[in-house]
């Protein structure tokens, strides 16, 4: 059930003290690949629920925004739901599938569509945490925000560094030529990180160490198994559609052709 089998492992105690993070609601970019299915229960010729029947309609949408405890989506205009009634929301992505049972907390009407918001009601914390998998990249790559340049200590003679830090230790640097296009990247995703700079035919991945390198930690490659560096490419992947439209256009553009070719 797990999308990550080697990183991004939520204890129970981490989840109960995140407050922020059972509040916060993220956009979810148009390209990122989970599918959203809404399945809502009948109704019948006057519109009322039919609670005791286990026959109900698939709906598939657009996902708008989620967080820990819920999230919003569009669909079809002809779907029919209030608050209160339950539902199943599905994500799935090549042979992967979550099913959560959810309840209804507003459904509005729109000319085009329907907007959706629903509560999760987790049956096991094993659920919550497959779902904190998806919802981690979402949050790293929403909640960056752009430093003031004033902060930013310039390193490398010749390139100009920018960057975009998000939640938890979450930063996206880039450092530009004199041209201003894009000479390299560093995006640090919690404990992992993904690189890349002009000449590298793939971008590099790597977990920091602190331990191993000292009080600022390191980017560790050589300890890493193929399958981490795997997970930490893939969680790159669904970061980048994400990434908050704080982050300059071109580097959006740029990143984005790199997931699209993996």
């Amino acid at each position: 059930m797990l999308l990550f089998k080697k990183i991004l492992n939520f204890s129970k105690e981490a989840v109960a003290s995140s407050d922020k993070r059972q509040s916060e609601r993220y956009p979810v970019g148009q390209g990122f690949p989970f599918k959203p299915v809404l399945t809502l229960i009948g109704h019948d010729g006057e519109g009322k629920p039919l609670l005791n029947s286990n026959i109900g309609q698939d709906w598939a949408g657009r996902l708008t925004n989620i967080s820990a405890t819920g999230a919003s989506m569009q669909v079809h205009s002809a779907a029919v739901s209030t608050r209160g009634e339950p539902c199943l929301f599905k994500l799935s992505l090549d042979g992967y599938l979550i099913e959560i049972p959810s309840t209804i907390a507003f459904f509005r009407f729109y000319p085009q569509y329907a907007l959706c918001g629903f509560s999760f009601n987790f049956a096991d914390f094993e659920i919550q945490k497959a779902y904190l998998q998806i919802l981690e990249p979402v949050a790293l790559g929403a909640s960056l925000v752009q430093v003031d340049p004033k902060q930013i200590k310039q390193d490398i003679e010749g390139l100009t560094k920018e960057q975009y830090a998000g939640e938890k230790s979450a930063r996206l640097t880039v450092w530009r030529d004199t041209s201003g296009g894009i000479h390299s990247f560093d995006f640090r995703m919690n404990d992992y990180c993904v690189r890349w700079a002009q000449g590298m035919t793939e971008i590099q991945t790597g977990a920091f160490d602190k331990k191993a390198t000292g009080k600022k930690g390191g980017l560790s490659i050589s300890g890493m198994t193929p399958a981490q560096q795997e997970e930490v490419h893939w969680l790159f992947c669904l970061a980048v559609p994400n990434l908050s439209k704080a982050v300059a256009l071109d580097v959006r553009k740029f990143l984005s052709q790199l997931v699209a070719v993996k």
